[in-house]
């Protein structure tokens, strides 16, 4: 995303905060793909894409404990620097 004067904005976003949005959009692309499996009537065996849906759910928990924690910090040191 580029903004006024060709600023880039996404150089402004912290590494963690792109982190956890990274793990938040692995764990929804695993959920779907999980979801689709479990749809699927030829299905054989849903225990594999029900395993991993509750992998996708812990990491989606993690990616937003990463961005809060993120948040936390950045907040700290605003108001450390402030």
């Amino acid at each position: 995303m580029t903004g006024i004067g060709g600023s880039n904005y996404s150089s402004n976003i912290p590494p963690a905060i792109t982190g956890g949005q990274d793990a938040l959009a692995t764990s929804v692309q695993q959920l779907s793909q999980d979801a689709q499996a479990l749809a699927n009537p030829d299905s054989q065996n849903p225990t594999a894409p029900l395993m991993s849906a509750t992998q996708s759910n812990l990491l989606n928990e993690a990616g937003a404990a990463v961005i809060s924690t993120s948040n936390e910090m950045l907040g700290t040191l605003l108001d450390v620097f402030a």
